[in-house]
């Protein structure tokens, strides 16, 4: 016989609410544990992307465009350097600038001769021999971005030097 009452009783609904705190018990361990790796890998990709750009900027306008890393501010700027002098006038305009996500420390960004900046020409070429970006979560796994001499930059693997 059936019954006129269709629905879920108490213990089929507890049953269910006890399976998924199982299931969400083991699952936001897992989650919380690869949340930084996952921020580490978007920031690489952030920044990878804005020197990507600003190569294009540099050769479609026909500009030298400067990408200046401030470790000490966990940021880069990336502007038009229209009389070459490294320095944002007020008529250069800003291309593209941004800060390391939560977690995330831009722990190094060495150059030619020291420095934490480069320029890509108005040919696409990176000033110097290029250089290494190097960002940091805080269970201190790392990624590196290198950008050589011809201004092709790449996120390097973890056994690449």
């Amino acid at each position: 016989m059936r019954r006129k009452n269709s629905g879920f009783t108490l213990l089929e609904m507890m049953t269910v609410i006890g399976i998924m705190a199982v299931l969400a018990t083991i699952a936001i361990p897992n989650i919380l544990g690869w949340l930084p790796r996952y921020r580490l890998g978007s920031a690489a990709r952030d920044i990878l992307s804005a020197m990507q750009y600003a190569r294009l900027v540099a050769v479609k306008e026909n500009v030298d465009v400067h990408v200046n890393f401030s470790p000490d501010d966990n940021n880069f700027l990336i502007f038009a350097d229209y009389n070459s002098d490294n320095h944002q006038n007020s008529d250069e305009p800003t291309i593209r600038k941004g800060t390391m996500p939560g977690g995330v420390t831009l722990e190094d960004a060495s150059f030619s001769f020291g420095y934490d900046w480069f320029q890509f020409n108005s040919r696409g070429l990176a000033s110097g021999s290029g250089g290494t970006i190097r960002i940091v979560n805080k269970q201190n796994a790392e990624s590196r971005i290198r950008v050589n001499r011809t201004g092709n930059s790449r996120i390097l693997r973890e056994d690449e030097e």
